[in-house]
Formats: structure tokens, sequence, C-alpha cells
């Protein structure tokens, strides 16, 4: 009777061992992704681009693209989204953002599909349609009084961001990131390829 419950207690013991090592590192990558101090983080291992903590869920909005084409909170659902807002003019520091978020997605080569560009231009039609022709993969729309550009502009000031920096939105709608105009894109791509790796979703 001894030798069987030896036996029933490894039984189980290896069977914990065996779910451990299976949700240990998706434990650990659930901590990281979802605002894990990166401070505290092992250094050389954490992110580069700065995270949003807490992490800001989008709010219902909507926006029109130039087709008139009706762009809301479904349109972030199964992708990361990169958004930016574009402003009249677009300077150069405009112009070097849009180019980092566009290489960089080019960039992660098999997965490009996992990751849209939202931009949402403030200015004319004109702008529109320059801003257009360099950036023919992105989404683009104009601004409206239930827009998106009105959370992200509150998250960007939270967060003490510049005008020209990106957010990054998460599969689920999260606020989760920040992508500053003066990152080095190939740093971009390392956090973008982490990310992609470590999410089963989008």
């Amino acid at each position: 009777m001894s030798n069987i419950s030896t036996n029933l207690i490894a039984s189980r013991l290896k069977l914990l061992l065996v779910v451990l090592l299976f949700l240990g590192p998706l434990f650990a990558a659930f901590v990281w992704y979802y605002g894990f101090d990166a401070s505290l983080a092992p250094e050389g291992q954490s992110n580069h681009a700065p995270l949003i903590s807490p992490i800001v869920q989008i709010q219902e909005f909507g926006n029109q693209s130039s087709e008139a084409k009706s762009i809301d909170v479904t349109t972030l659902k199964k992708k990361w989204t990169i958004a930016h807002i574009v402003v009249s003019g677009c300077d150069d520091s405009c112009k070097q953002s849009l180019y980092n978020t566009r290489q960089t997605r080019i960039a992660v080569g098999k997965d490009v599909h996992r990751i849209q560009r939202l931009l949402i231009i403030d200015g004319t039609e004109e702008l529109f349609e320059q801003v257009g022709l360099n950036h023919t993969d992105a989404i683009m729309v104009h601004p409206d009084q239930s827009g998106i550009e009105k959370q992200l502009e509150r998250i960007i000031e939270a967060a003490g961001a510049g005008a020209n920096d990106a957010v990054l939105i998460d599969p689920l709608g999260n606020a989760m990131m920040i992508i500053p105009l003066d990152l080095d894109p190939r740093l971009l791509l390392k956090d973008m390829k982490k990310l992609l790796k470590l999410s089963h979703i989008g």
C-alpha cells in the first residue's frame, strides 16, 4: 500500500513539474507584457521603447478614411497597431518617425501581416494625399469629434512623449508602448520581434 502511495505521489510530482515547465515561460511573458517594471528586468533583456504603465484600453471611437470607410475599435483587434498622429505640414521629424515605423514593419519579415499602421492625418487633403504616396501600407484616416486621436493625445501627454512619437496598441486594443522618434529603428525592431515571439494573439 505504501508503495502504491509513493508511486502516486511521484506521478503527481512529475505531472506538476511538466505543467510548471510548460506554464512557466508563458507566465513570465505575461508578467513582462502587462507592465512589469522595466527597471527590474535583467540588464540587457528589457525593452528599448518605454512601456505605458498601466496599459490603457482604447475605448470606442470613430474615424473615416478619404473613401468614407469607417474605422473603429474593431480595426485594432487581432493585429498589432502602430498609431501616428500627423499634423499639418508633417515636418522632417514627422517624416522620419513615419519612415522608421514603416521600415520596421517591413523588416519583421514573415510576421509583417501581424502589424498594421494607423495614421491620423490632421491636415489638408493635399497632406493626406502626400503622406499616402509614401505610406501605401498604412490605414489613413481623418480626425473626428469621436476619433481615436483624442485618446492617443491623452496617452502621449501622460507619458511625457513628443508629438511625433507613435503609440503601439496590442491586438486586444491596449495602448502599451510609446515609440519615440529618436529610438534607433534597429532597437525598435528587436522590441517588435520580441513581442511577436511572446504573443500568441495577433
